[in-house]
């Protein structure tokens, strides 16, 4: 009859990396394509007038109309100041020049005006127009994703073990 003690100690380390890319892009209609490159070209365009200093077609088509409106408004100025003038006995006094050099250089007042607030408007037009063109050119217009994934582990363990073992040996005794 015997007895043993016994023990063993391990240890185990493992380590996985990877690195997994996934990309996915919107998938988008013909329509849609072909806004994206309207898009694109008419901003371009956009920034090219702003840079040249001159109006837009929309913002100068506005422009133009209230000029034509201050000009019809001043139309027949000269008309009306001299029937005023000559129904009071003024026509031949010179009051009527000067009165129709007034209404003039208020006409020319309102044009000077009229071109002040459309610059105005074409600023802020162009303010717009480069905030949508730096949008446009660094934003992407798909979506894109990318997934890295990685993993490590380790382990390590202790084993203790004891037994008792019998031994006959025949003949033998005791």
């Amino acid at each position: 009859m015997g007895a043993s003690l016994g023990g063993s100690y391990g240890s185990t380390s493992s380590q996985s990396t990877g690195k997994s890319d996934t990309t996915q892009a919107n998938t988008y209609a013909l329509g849609q394509t072909d806004l994206q490159t309207q898009l694109g070209k008419s901003l371009s365009s956009s920034l090219a007038a702003s840079d040249a200093g001159t109006l837009s077609p929309g913002v100068q088509a506005q422009e133009t109309a209230s000029a034509d409106q201050i000009n019809k408004t001043a139309g027949g100025l000269t008309d009306r100041i001299n029937s005023f003038l000559a129904a009071r006995g003024f026509g031949k006094s010179g009051t009527t020049g000067k009165a129709t050099l007034q209404g003039e250089l208020g006409r020319e007042s309102q044009l000077a005006g009229n071109q002040a607030n459309f610059a105005q408007v074409q600023q802020g037009v162009n303010s717009s127009n480069l905030l949508a063109a730096l949008n446009y050119a660094f934003t992407s217009l798909g979506l894109t994703q990318n997934e890295t994934a990685s993993s490590s582990g380790s382990s390590s363990g202790f084993k203790l073990g004891g037994g008792l073992g019998f031994s006959l040996v025949p003949g033998g005794g005791g």
